[in-house]
């Protein structure tokens, strides 16, 4: 879309500018607006004095609070990412030997679309430096109806690519797409809808939006010389910034440090887990380049078990032993046994042993069948 600019208009600010007696405005400037690629070209007529060589361009964007300007070549053109949804102007001026400055001349990017239609709270977070997930809303004056989809690209794609892993609760729209988020390069992104009437909204992003690590994996507890947790890394990339924390107790967190030793209170049960978040290298984690990823899985240290299982063993090892050791005496050591606790004779068995023996003494004597034994004589008397 081109938009040149109207010629009462420049004929306005020149006169302002000349009657100022500053440096003359960029004269004839034009420009040509991409919305579907967020993409602003601008060219001008060159109006520097001689010598032009100790004159420069300088170029700005008004994103919506503040300008930023950055100084150009000597090329009369430009083309630039620039984002949309916002009140964003462009501004052109020279500067001379940086003593003498041309005014700031501003043009209005005005964008299709009825206002506050346009996709808004864009926000996004690169995670584990290999995929990006952007979330954004409804505008306030889109339908119910509206359907936003996301493209992105930056410097080493070919052509712009579309997000399709996308999913939409109420009027939260959120979508994920794979990028190599390392390196120094500008990401565009742009939110449109099918309808003309809604206003699309591009964003650039360079390193400023966040990163966010997957959390440690594999978690054990170690028992050497000292105990200690060990971890895997997250990522390869260095000045990792790692966090342990204990029943609920956060510790300071180290660099790169996957292994760090534990000082746990005794016969008590410890649940432990870690956390990490990109921070700049050799800082001491002073410094923070994103977000603190989520926990990870707990892993869980139990003394008591340890402590009970000892003391079970104990009690019942000790009484066995005890019980063994003694059958060993009464089976093995019956002669030390008989000699240390002789065997005493009942005296009532002695006793009744020796009545018994006495008794036998007298008894009547049985006479045996072969001796005769005296007949009863029976007579038999007749009466005469």
């Amino acid at each position: 879309m081109g938009v040149p600019l109207q010629p009462p208009l420049l004929a306005h600010l020149a006169g302002v500018v000349l009657a100022a007696g500053a440096l003359s405005i960029p004269a004839n400037i034009s420009y040509a607006f991409d919305e579907s690629n967020c993409i602003l070209s601008v060219q001008w007529d060159d109006v520097r004095p001689s010598p032009r060589n100790a004159c420069d361009y300088y170029t700005g964007l008004y994103n919506g609070n503040a300008w930023v300007e950055e100084k150009w070549s000597e090329a009369l053109s430009k083309k630039m990412a620039v984002s949309l949804g916002k009140n964003m102007s462009f501004g052109l001026r020279t500067s001379c030997n940086n003593i003498a400055e041309g005014e700031l001349f501003k043009i209005p990017l005005e964008q299709n679309g009825t206002a506050e239609t346009g996709a808004t709270n864009v926000s996004c977070i690169c995670h584990n430096m290999e995929w990006m997930a952007c979330s954004w809303k409804r505008g306030r004056q889109a339908p119910r109806d509206t359907n936003y989809h996301l493209s992105f690209w930056h410097d080493n794609l070919e052509e712009r690519q579309r997000c399709t892993n996308r999913s939409v609760d109420g009027d939260t729209f959120r979508c994920v797409f794979p990028i190599n988020c390392s390196g120094q390069r500008t990401l565009v992104l742009s939110i449109r809808s099918d309808s003309e009437d809604i206003q699309p909204v591009c964003v650039l992003t360079k390193e400023d939006y966040p990163i966010k690590l997957h959390p440690p994996t594999n978690l054990k507890v170690k028992r050497g010389n000292t105990l200690y947790l060990t971890w895997n890394a997250s990522s390869s990339w260095n000045g990792i910034c790692y966090q342990v924390e204990t029943n609920g107790v956060r510790k300071e967190p180290s660099e790169d440090d996957t292994t760090v030793p534990l000082n746990l209170e005794p016969k008590k049960y410890h649940i432990l887990r870690v956390r990490a978040v990109l921070g700049k290298v050799a800082s001491g984690c002073k410094e923070i380049r994103g977000l603190w990823s989520e926990w990870s899985e707990p892993v869980y240290w139990d003394e008591r078990e340890n402590f009970e299982t000892l003391h079970i063993i104990l009690f019942v090892t000790i009484p066995l032993c005890a019980a063994v050791l003694t059958i060993l005496l009464l089976v093995y050591l019956k002669r030390i046994q008989l000699l240390i606790f002789p065997i005493i004779p009942d005296p009532e068995k002695v006793l009744k042993r020796m009545f018994e023996d006495q008794r036998e003494e007298y008894l009547p004597f049985e006479y045996p069948s072969e001796f005769i034994k005296p007949d009863i004589i029976k007579t038999d008397y007749k009466m005469s």
